[in-house]
């Protein structure tokens, strides 16, 4: 199994790492460093500075992952700035905004940054994960989860994200984005003919 560094000190990106990359041959590997966070509402932006700032720590294959949640009846808000919001606006208030509206959509976008020795410029791949809705109340979690996670419910399903385990949620966001998620788009470009020699 060829391993790349994963930027990040959340498990849960890297069950969701690897339920795709592993298929491939590949095994990501959490790292946690101390980088400066973008103030960027685009995540591509985001992980390509992240991925910049990484590779000058670490000089090797790395990648960096982030994501923001877009709430289409409130302008796209929070985007990227997802703690922010939770720190300073809260969930409750962010259901408050939303008293009366009928359009409740809300997407994942979500963005990996590649990079490697050798290369000037990190490698972006990007995909969403849409129709989600803004759910009625805040639940209580049965499992560990981020605050957003007790007001979303996932497409086809009538509980949020809170009330589902870690390992189903890795596992429902490869299947159900099988063909666009960005781990997969890694993994077919590093096993692409130009690539794969250099993991021989």
């Amino acid at each position: 199994m060829k391993t790349i560094t994963f930027v990040t000190g959340n498990p849960t990106k890297i069950s969701h790492a690897n339920e795709i990359l592993q298929k491939f041959g590949f095994e990501a590997i959490g790292k946690k460093l101390d980088i400066v966070e973008p103030k960027e509402g685009n995540p591509e932006k985001v992980v390509a500075e992240k991925a910049r700032q990484a590779f000058q720590i670490l000089g090797s294959p790395l990648i960096v992952e982030d994501s923001g949640i877009f709430i289409k009846a409130l302008n796209d808000f929070p985007g990227t700035f997802v703690h922010f919001a939770v720190e300073t606006i809260g969930i409750a208030n962010i259901l408050k905004m939303m008293d009366g509206v009928g359009d409740r959509h809300a997407e994942f976008r979500q963005s990996l940054a590649y990079i490697e020795p050798g290369t000037k410029e990190p490698k972006i791949f990007s995909y969403t994960d849409g129709n989600y809705k803004i759910a009625n109340k805040i639940w209580e979690p049965a499992y560990e989860s981020d605050e957003f996670d007790r007001i979303l419910i996932p497409p086809g399903e009538t509980q949020s994200l809170c009330m589902f385990t870690k390992e189903w949620r890795a596992k429902r966001d490869a299947e159900v984005n099988s063909k666009t998620i960005h781990y997969k788009q890694l993994a077919n470009w590093l096993t692409s003919e130009a690539n794969l020699s250099k993991w021989k």
